[in-house]
């Protein structure tokens, strides 16, 4: 059994092919991809037994809940929303604990934190839940399991278990970001997906020529989600084109990529969103428009970008040269009205699990 497990992910950037990554639209979407970038901003779970009880806290949420051992194995309809992926997780990883050591004895606290800002497109809650899993897999097996073949189940537990809470298909990338880390393309195929991460020297440069805002504003991306997938499933011509102009955009990005082609870099992101941005009503807002408007003021030679669904949340600025003078003026310019800049780094792993283990 174990004592104390903490365990952590990072959120990702989505640079090219969001949306495609939503089952089942990446199986008829042609050559779908998408890449995607992890950062620092980290999701942390701290797991650790107490004499009674269950506790599930949200601490950047402000949740808390009490529970027995037997209202997780019978959840009650209506839970916080701060809290619903760890009763469902927790649901999920105790008849696994159980079926290793049999009846559990004790409490537990099982308690999260989102460094990422609510609502900011960074994939925050799935890393969230690739954490938590890391976490409860361990307490539930007594071992630290977090080979590329678990991080794999980690993912495809994550997907059913948000879908259920979605009520929606989830898209995938969210997990894989978390999971691995890094600047990784994935490209999304019948029962496997192929994940190639990029070298450290591409990253790096990629790093330098990123810009990161937070709008001020939180985004819904299930809205935004749920009517493109809609669309798409109901032979939607338009939302069909630019779903393959998307995936299009992001090849491009990926055949730029390891040749240090940073101009063609910008000029596939500046495709993506040209895609992106008409897919739905509302993806882009007046303020994050404004914002684009005046990075661009700054140089010509800028593209531009939404985290996520879009609605809000966070979204980049890319340079194709690493000029430090107009990435400061662009900062200055589009800092304003809410809008802020989210200093990052790059991450070149995903989930992190340590613990105090002990037999039980």
């Amino acid at each position: 059994m174990s004592l104390r497990i903490s365990s952590q992910t990072p959120v990702r950037m989505d640079l090219a092919g969001g949306t495609i990554d939503i089952w089942p639209v990446y199986l008829f979407v042609p050559g779908a991809v998408t890449t995607n970038l992890g950062i620092n901003l980290f999701a942390k779970t701290e797991l650790f037994e107490t004499p009674d009880g269950v506790l599930l806290k949200s601490l950047d949420q402000n949740t808390e809940l009490n529970l027995s051992w037997d209202e997780i194995r019978n959840l009650p309809e209506k839970l916080p929303p701060g809290v619903i992926i760890h009763a469902r997780l927790l649901r999920f990883f105790l008849k696994l604990r159980e079926s290793n050591f049999g009846p559990v004895r004790g409490g537990l606290t099982l308690s999260t934190q989102a460094t990422s800002p609510a609502g900011a497109g960074l994939g925050g809650s799935s890393a969230l839940g690739i954490s938590m899993i890391g976490a409860l897999n361990t307490w539930a097996t007594g071992k630290v399991e977090n080979q590329t073949s678990d991080r794999e189940r980690f993912i495809s537990i994550m997907k059913d278990i948000e879908s259920q809470v979605l009520r929606a298909p989830a898209g995938l990338q969210d997990y894989y970001g978390a999971a691995f880390g890094g600047l990784q393309t994935i490209r999304w195929g019948v029962h496997r997906h192929e994940r190639q991460e990029f070298p450290h020297e591409i990253l790096s440069g990629l790093h330098e020529r990123l810009i990161l805002f937070y709008s001020g504003t939180s985004r819904n991306s299930g809205i935004n989600n749920w009517q493109i997938f809609k669309d798409y499933i109901d032979k939607y011509e338009p939302v069909i084109d630019k779903l393959t102009r998307i995936a299009q955009a992001t090849h491009k990005l990926n055949e730029a990529l390891p040749k240090s082609d940073w101009k063609s870099v910008g000029d596939a992101i500046s495709q993506e969103w040209e895609a992106r941005k008409t897919l739905a009503a509302g993806i882009s807002t007046e303020a994050i428009d404004g914002a684009f408007k005046k990075a661009q003021d700054e140089s010509k030679k800028v593209s531009l970008k939404i985290c996520g669904a879009g609605g809000g949340g966070c979204f980049f600025v890319y340079t194709s040269e690493p000029d430090a003078g107009l990435r400061q003026r662009i900062i200055e310019k589009v800092s304003t009205g809410g809008i802020r800049h989210l200093p990052f780094e790059p991450v070149t792993e995903g989930l992190k699990i340590s613990g105090d283990l002990k037999p039980s």
